[in-house]
């Protein structure tokens, strides 16, 4: 069996779907499949990468934020042939497009809607519609999210749920960073420790989360990894409620596991559904580490956080209930003691063994 996933960002790169597309590739090919990736970078060269085979095109232009390269569209001509499964990550509209030319199975995984860019999808509809009506199967990656999809109305008969997985292999590193430094002497404080990870982004709703610091116990420190556009006015914020104390923005760090294994809570308190999933959880449910989120409707991030099963979801935009939330696990040994517990059972069902073999049937589906 031979697999084209078609998808962004070319290795090393990680954000959230290609740490799971690489985690995906490599365990597809110790099934003895060959399954590579044509992707966007910033030259044109093929390599290998964790078991798996790439091709980097050269990004010409990034058109509200979908690539356009003129080396993907001639590389994809070149190749496509050799497969047997044609598998592209959406959004990517591209790759959608180059899906309708070709003569073999597709598969479509939807990872998102397109959401912000709403003038230049007024015209891209019919190529999105005439890509779906192609696709044989459409993995969607939470229940919630298959529901709620405007876009998804009228293919859902072909969609099969199979939500993201991780390699917990690549949660070990021990690597050490400058900055870990500051969140161990929090620690050697006595400071209990939440932490949030994701690009300072409107939509993750870091400012509520600032806001909710302000009604926290005074043993307890919000530490927000990670850079993006808001980290400026975010940190105004800090220094504007006096909170400098009690929350810590670190910006980028190298090794998230480190974190996340040392932190006491995780909270991703995101406001829209532009955070479709959050692969960020399935990592804290690893370390056992009680979750802390939101209601967001349509979101896949509480199918990832069960509510009083592995941590607590509270409504979004709210402050309070996020604090509220925070000194409720921290106050009580005995439920931290059971969200942790269940998280690390949770995490199984997000292991990308479990992940790649649904997979695996669903490709031996469509080849049928």
């Amino acid at each position: 069996m031979k697999v084209l996933h078609l998808g962004k960002l070319c290795p090393p790169n990680e954000g959230g779907i290609e740490v799971f597309s690489y985690d995906l590739l490599e365990y597809l090919n110790s099934k003895g499949i060959k399954a590579d990736l044509l992707c966007f970078g910033n030259r044109t060269f093929n390599d290998a990468y964790r078991g798996f085979n790439f091709f980097s095109c050269k990004m010409n232009v990034k058109l509200n934020s979908a690539p356009l390269s003129y080396d993907f569209v001639k590389t994809f001509k070149k190749i496509e042939k050799n497969y047997d499964i044609i598998h592209v990550h959406s959004p990517n509209p591209l790759a959608e497009i180059l899906s309708l030319f070709s003569h073999k199975k597709v598969v479509a995984h939807w990872h998102s809607d397109i959401v912000r860019q709403k003038f230049t999808y007024f015209f891209y509809k019919p190529f999105q519609h005439m890509y779906l009506k192609k696709a044989i199967r459409i993995i969607c990656t939470s229940p919630q999210y298959l529901q709620t999809s405007k876009q998804l109305e009228g293919f859902r008969n072909k969609a099969v749920v199979i939500p993201l997985g991780l390699n917990p292999k690549r949660l070990m590193s021990d690597y050490v960073d400058e900055k870990f430094k500051d969140f161990i002497e929090l620690k050697n404080k006595g400071r209990k420790i939440v932490l949030s990870i994701g690009r300072l982004v409107e939509y993750k709703g870091y400012k509520y989360l600032i806001e909710a610091a302000k009604y926290i116990n005074n043993n307890i420190s919000i530490v927000i990894a990670g850079s993006g556009p808001l980290f400026q006015s975010l940190e105004e914020k800090i220094e504007t409620l006096n909170l400098k104390e009690k929350v810590f923005l670190f910006g980028r760090i190298n090794n998230v596991s480190l974190y996340m294994k040392n932190c006491d809570v995780f909270c991703l308190p995101s406001i829209t559904r532009n955070e479709a999933f959050g692969l960020v959880l399935v990592e804290a449910l690893y370390f056992g580490k009680p979750l802390i989120t939101t209601d967001v409707e349509g979101s896949g991030i509480s199918y990832v956080n069960q509510n009083g099963i592995t941590g607590l979801v509270v409504k979004p935009k709210d402050p309070k209930a996020l604090a509220e939330a925070i000194n409720k696990i921290l106050k009580n040994e005995n439920l931290y003691k059971q969200f942790s517990e269940n998280a690390k059972k949770r995490f199984k069902e997000f292991e990308i063994s479990n992940i790649g073999d649904k997979i695996l049937n669903l490709y031996e589906e469509v080849l049928k």
